[in-house]
């Protein structure tokens, strides 16, 4: 009797004197779009947010352009997303928008106003997908990284879990939808921290696999609950040695400061500054 309990206690994977059950790390069974689900939950978009920002590009010689511009963005229940950048200095871009609107389904559209045409919005469509890889005025985010885009968009595929600088990641690759994830190439990594849950790097990937892009947020800090929001982030283009960093010195969470009105043409076109002479007449 005493060998064949011994047996059991064997086949069940116990031991004699140790009847607890080891704990199971949860995060050990989350799939690579389970932990995205829980940042986006985390630290979703706030439905009013106003910032005032310094963008510094900074070229392969070290040459520093700074603009200053104010941010404005709205978003609803439906997961529609309203965008406006709107630029205040150096005289060259004051004045410029750029007006964007992410749909529920994840489409996008967006239009940029520069003062010197006029009343004249130009349209910029993007791919059937909502994807858009131009850069921004010259600066090295595009306007699907500035406006952000849909989980259900994209195959979403856990890696092994890394540390960097005594900080432990979860690292997700995210693929096009319509790609065998066996053919198919990354399109970006994210390293998402698991203290917070916050997306701090994002590598992107060029059409041949190679690392173009790596975007990092920094001097994270805690906005509200578990909320977490960067003071600074960067745009580190490797292939042409140029950044471009966004920092932000002001933010209001305050649908006064948002109101619906400035995503409309004829607010930004009444609200825009005389045109100045280079020569200060």
């Amino acid at each position: 009797m005493r060998a064949l309990l011994f047996s059991l206690l064997l086949a069940s994977g116990l031991s004699i004197g140790d009847d607890r059950e080891q704990p199971i790390d949860p995060f050990e069974r989350w799939t690579g779009r389970e932990i995205l689900d829980l940042v986006y939950e985390r630290h979703q978009q706030f439905p009013y947010v106003y910032e005032e920002q310094s963008m510094i590009m900074i070229d392969q010689n070290g040459y520093k352009n700074t603009r200053k511009l104010r941010r404005y963005s709205r978003a609803d229940k439906s997961g529609k997303v309203k965008l406006l950048l709107l630029f205040d200095s150096p005289l060259d871009v004051k004045g410029v928008a750029l007006l964007a609107q992410r749909e529920q389904d994840g489409r996008s559209k967006h239009s940029f106003y520069l003062p010197a045409f006029g009343e004249t919005f130009i349209e910029n469509t993007p791919d059937p997908e909502g994807k858009s890889d131009d850069n921004f005025l010259g600066t090295d985010y595009s306007i699907e990284n500035l406006v952000g885009d849909r989980l259900d968009h994209h195959q979403h595929v856990r890696r092994n879990d890394t540390n960097i600088n005594d900080t432990d990641y979860f690292v997700v690759d995210v693929y096009d939808l319509n790609s065998p994830l066996e053919e198919g190439r990354s399109e970006r990594r994210h390293y998402v921290r698991k203290d917070n849950l916050y997306i701090s790097r994002t590598d992107h990937f060029d059409e041949i696999g190679r690392l173009q892009k790596r975007q990092t947020n920094h001097d994270l800090t805690n906005v509200h609950g578990d909320i977490w929001r960067p003071n600074m982030m960067m745009m580190n283009n490797l292939q042409k040695k140029h950044r471009t960093i966004i920092k932000i010195n002001r933010r209001v969470f305050s649908a006064d400061y948002v109101p619906s009105e400035v995503f409309t043409e004829r607010w930004i076109v009444s609200n825009q500054p005389h045109l100045e002479s280079g020569d200060g007449s």
